[in-house]
């Protein structure tokens, strides 16, 4: 299962849809097998759906055709590219949807992701106060009122992945990402983060959508902390999210930790993520992390 997380994730999430009972386990291997080299790598990859829709709005098939012919994991904020009707935003998803079931070898769906910080980033879509605002009320169950409607409205724009929420602990009041976290307080975030993931993937993902916490670890302040710091506040939000609500994905940050990129630094990634807190989820980089890797 471990072979590649993004197909996991896609196959869970087109058998949630249709109420399948099946060992996941299973189904990822046979599918890993029968796929090509190529196929593979195509679902580590992804772009945005508005390259693959012509001025009218259609969906350019030859372009298609070119650009994904194996297929792809995801695509990247989807619904915050060009602001559009959400209407729109979900005929075009199950119009490429449809394109890639029918005309890729193993007919494998992507995820679709979106921002959902405080609500769906995108035209016409609820706006909640922000993280930090949130914070100050200390009430879990209204920011899991919060992110279960966002989580219902994304469903219905084709959305399966949030890249949220945001649990840096942050201690540095001129961090310019400071509004997106809920503060200081690595309990209380590990309470307002877990409520927020509890929201949005409603237990069992066949409403929800998939939760991925970021930024970790130590983005924002901590990074550099001693050990009794960073694993017993810094770690805290994601162990919660991770342990309590099985969140499926989390996000590395830009940052370093020990002198290494976190998006590529086997401590934090391997040692603690995967053996301590037993994660088996999927990791996603930030958008030029990968990029920024010396």
């Amino acid at each position: 299962m471990k072979k590649i997380a993004a197909i996991m994730c896609a196959t869970v999430a087109l058998t949630s849809c249709n109420n399948k009972v099946a060992d996941i386990d299973t189904q990822v291997n046979e599918l890993y097998d029968r796929m090509s080299q190529e196929e593979r790598i195509a679902q580590l990859k992804s772009c945005y759906m508005d390259d693959l829709f012509d001025e009218n709005g259609v969906l350019d098939s030859a372009k298609c055709a070119e650009m994904i012919p194996n297929g792809i994991g995801h695509f990247s904020q989807y619904a915050s590219q060009k602001p559009t009707d959400a209407n729109v935003l979900r005929d075009r998803v199950a119009a490429m949807q449809e394109w890639l079931i029918n005309n890729t070898p193993n007919g494998i769906p992507a995820l679709f992701h979106e921002e959902v910080l405080s609500g769906i980033n995108t035209r016409d879509a609820t706006i909640y106060p922000q993280q930090i605002g949130q914070a100050c009320s200390f009430n879990p169950e209204l920011a899991e009122l919060k992110t279960r409607q966002t989580a219902t409205a994304l469903r219905k724009m084709g959305g399966l992945l949030s890249l949220s929420p945001m649990v840096d602990v942050c201690r540095n009041p001129s961090f310019n990402r400071l509004e997106e976290s809920y503060g200081e307080d690595g309990y209380l975030s590990a309470v307002m983060g877990t409520a927020f993931v509890r929201g949005l993937q409603q237990g069992d993902l066949k409403k929800g959508v998939g939760a991925c916490s970021k930024h970790y670890l130590g983005y924002g302040g901590g990074g550099d902390a001693d050990e009794k710091e960073l694993m017993e506040e810094i770690l805290l939000p994601h162990e919660t999210m991770i342990r309590l609500e099985g969140s499926k994905a989390l996000m590395p940050g830009y940052h370093a930790y020990k002198g290494t990129n976190c998006v590529a630094n086997s401590e934090i990634l391997q040692d603690i993520l995967r053996d301590y807190l037993g994660f088996d989820g999927m990791v996603v980089s930030d958008y030029t992390a990968i990029d920024q890797i010396p």
